[in-house]
């Protein structure tokens, strides 16, 4: 499978850091953005301010795609395509724990650096 088939399969992602996150604009044109994930019951978690650029595209279209990546967005391999969404504030409690867990004071720093953003937790889901 090259770097360019779609698949559903998230394991795609485990053993890495970062996922290239990609949203849609209203154009149809995607923006892509490494970021930090963990698993949470089969799904994945990413950990993101409410106002940025990526929470707004979802609000305008859930579908996203995805690719495991080097923190500089470097493509690591196969593109997942799915659907994303806001979390619920308890579901969120606990994909804070899971990156606590896995990114240990790196979550820290990165707390007490945006501590005056509001964050949420966007789920996401692959294609069937």
């Amino acid at each position: 499978m090259s770097e360019q088939d779609p698949t559903n399969d998230l394991s795609v992602v485990d053993g890495h850091k970062y996922i290239s996150l990609t949203t849609f604009r209203k154009t149809g044109r995607g923006v892509a953005t490494p970021v930090w994930f963990v698993r949470r019951e089969g799904k994945l978690c990413v950990w993101t301010q409410r106002h940025s650029g990526k929470v707004k595209r979802l609000g305008n279209n859930a579908r996203i795609t995805l690719a495991p990546c080097r923190a500089s967005g470097k493509i690591l391999g196969p593109t997942v395509e799915g659907e994303a969404r806001i979390v619920s504030l308890e579901e969120k409690e606990e994909a804070r724990q899971l990156f606590l867990k896995k990114y240990g004071w790196m979550m820290h720093f990165f707390a007490i650096l945006h501590r005056k953003h509001e964050h949420v937790v966007l789920e996401i889901i692959a294609d069937r």
